[in-house]
């Protein structure tokens, strides 16, 4: 009995509990035991493992805003590591670094950090972190209206995963492809992209993600002329979302279904989906700010220059609000075209 107790209370056994305490949102529970492997580690001489524990500490922390000791703890972890020779979790450290930067929405500040920490995961040979820093320098450029750069990280982004072996964090990276190819316009490639991530979320079940990739697929297929394989996805998307509760996937199948009711002349049912759209994602959020571009879209077909106005003015402050300030200035264009 005494030899299991001293074996659960391992550092890396308690890491390893906090880490599934985390994934579940289980924030105190998983701060609380990321600090005992931390304590754990430092009396054992586990060095990298205390590093590890605190990078753990950190990024729970920044699920709770509290960025300042997030902050604290991870430059603690690159120390400890950088000292005793662990450069593997000191460029994961500086991976984090970077995910504070962003959540604060300092995208100069992220993109350095998340640059250093694919020099270091490349000079290591840490495929999973190059394919993470890959990945977040990709959402930065993605954010600052790079589409050509955000894709090329995002491909590099999944060669790492896939020499790592790390389907799920591939998973991602197709998705967040898909939009990039979808922001390019290139409609085919962005089908491809979402529909191999598809394949892999329904390999994992990973539902979340499932939801958004077929919600996602719709776009390149409406742009290709698929319109009944954009419902069936969309129909998809929403089952998906529905099993999870994930209201605002739901917010963007009414938005696409506007969009499908666009091209088909409809104006009456956009309409509905757009008010329907809306009225679920009701605060600031991407879902929102794409919504309400798209009504702007729909009024401008309507030849109601002061309504389409008004719904891309409002589209834009929510972009900012969100902190993407690539489409506030996309959209800033649109409002000075119906200025007159």
């Amino acid at each position: 009995m005494t030899e299991t107790l001293v074996a659960a209370d391992r550092p890396e056994r308690l890491a390893a509990r906090a880490f599934d305490e985390e994934q579940l949102g289980r924030w105190e529970t998983a701060a609380l035991l990321y600090a005992q492997s931390f304590r754990g580690a430092i009396m054992a001489g586990e060095v990298e493992q205390a590093a590890d524990s605190l990078r753990g500490q950190a990024r729970v922390l920044i699920q709770e805003e509290r960025f300042e000791e997030a902050e604290e703890l991870v430059e603690l972890s690159r120390e400890i590591a950088e000292r005793a020779g662990f450069p593997r979790s000191a460029g994961r450290a500086i991976n984090i670094l970077g995910i504070i930067h962003y959540r604060q929405r300092d995208w100069a500040g992220a993109r350095e950090h998340y640059g250093r920490a694919l020099e270091m995961a490349l000079d290591v040979g840490d495929d999973d972190l190059a394919g993470l820093a890959s990945q977040n320098a990709g959402v930065i450029a993605n954010l600052l209206g790079n589409p050509r750069e955000a894709r090329t990280l995002y491909l590099e982004s999944i060669g790492s995963f896939v020499r790592s072996g790390n389907s799920a964090n591939a998973l991602i990276a197709y998705n967040n492809l898909g939009m990039a190819t979808a922001d390019l316009h290139e409609w085919l490639e962005s089908e491809i992209y979402f529909s191999r991530g598809i394949e892999i979320a329904e390999r994992l079940s990973q539902s979340p993600l499932l939801a958004r990739l077929y919600g996602n697929r719709a776009e390149p297929l409406i742009h290709i002329g698929e319109l009944e394989q954009a419902r069936a996805s969309l129909h998809k998307a929403e089952l998906a979302a529905e099993a999870v509760g994930d209201r605002l996937a739901l917010a963007e199948v009414e938005r696409w279904r506007a969009v499908i009711a666009r091209a088909s002349g409809n104006l009456g049912a956009a309409a509905l989906h757009l008010a329907r759209s809306l009225e679920i994602a009701a605060e600031p959020s991407l879902e929102r700010a794409e919504a309400l571009r798209e009504l702007g879209a729909l009024h401008e077909e309507s030849a109601d220059k002061a309504a389409a106005r008004a719904a891309y003015e409002a589209a834009a402050e929510t972009f900012r609000i969100v902190g993407i300030p690539g489409d506030v200035e996309l959209l800033s264009d649109r409002i000075r075209g119906l200025a007159g």
